[in-house]
């Protein structure tokens, strides 16, 4: 029997959802677990991802983990924030996405010119300058995603930087699915699982206790200032970042997003673009 598990972490991943195959008796199981990064240098890292179960045949279930705790990133922008941020977030669970909608692109087939239009779609909606690739913030990801340890790691280069984790696994044959379980890390799970849930729009800061685990990957997406993004997809093997084999996307963004006081120039509100998925 063949099965699948799907973690999304903001981390990715979150994000970064389920897939499936035919002729065969397969059984599939998906697992999300996403995670992103807040700027706190007085926060400190809880909880870790649990592993999901699997689904009946023929087709493919999908169930969601919580993400690993947060490392919180300590980093020197100019001015320094007002406030800082909530605690660090556990992603909101992410679920099977419906027929996907095709996402604008600007044409290039690599992985970095793909996951920049994965992001810059999403940002667009908000009216967020686009990304530009960064290959050092994207050599720093993938030190982090070779490591296959579902945890951030901002200690390449100093820190100073926002980090989104993703990863997707399965029994069965992965790897031609890299560049999905990138994509769905980005916007199944760290955009689209999370926008509902950010109805604080024109606040310089979210209310006092409210869940930065349930919308924090989003906001650090579409953060405005934010203006690179390097990201990396590693396939690790079973037992690492999942029960199985996976892929496991690290994003990486310059200057970093969910800086207190800022939200409110940073976080605009979409202007109803039709949704995307993956």
């Amino acid at each position: 029997m063949k099965s699948a598990v799907l973690l999304a972490a903001g981390a990715l991943l979150v994000s970064a959802v389920p897939l499936e195959k035919r002729v065969m008796e397969t059984d599939w199981v998906t697992d999300i677990v996403t995670v992103t990064v807040t700027v706190d240098p007085n926060a400190s890292p809880s909880a870790t991802p649990t592993a999901g179960g699997p689904s009946p045949p023929p087709a493919p279930a999908s169930s969601s983990k919580p993400a690993p705790s947060l490392q919180p990133v300590v980093a020197k922008p100019s001015p320094a924030p007002s406030s800082k941020p909530a605690p660090s977030p556990k992603p909101a669970p992410s679920s099977a996405a419906p027929a996907p909608a095709p996402a604008p692109s600007s044409g290039g087939s690599d992985y970095g010119s793909i996951m920049v239009d994965q992001h810059n779609v999403h940002r667009a909606n908000h009216s967020s300058p686009a990304l530009e690739w960064d290959d050092t913030l994207a050599g720093y990801a993938q030190i982090t995603a070779q490591g296959c340890v579902f945890a951030h790691d901002m200690s390449e280069g100093g820190g100073g930087y926002g980090q989104n984790l993703a990863s997707w696994g399965s029994t069965g044959d992965i790897d031609d699915k890299q560049l999905e379980a990138a994509r769905r890390g980005v916007t199944d799970q760290w955009y689209n699982d999370e926008m509902e849930n950010w109805t604080f729009y024109g606040l310089a800061n979210p209310p006092s206790g409210t869940n930065l685990d349930s919308w924090g990957h989003y906001t650090q997406l579409i953060w405005k200032s934010s203006t690179k993004v390097g990201c990396y997809t590693a396939k690790c093997p079973a037992g690492t970042v999942l029960s199985m084999q996976s892929w496991y996307t690290v994003c990486n963004y310059s200057p970093p997003g969910n800086f207190g006081g800022r939200y409110a120039e940073n976080v605009l509100k979409p202007l109803g673009q039709p949704t995307v998925r993956i």
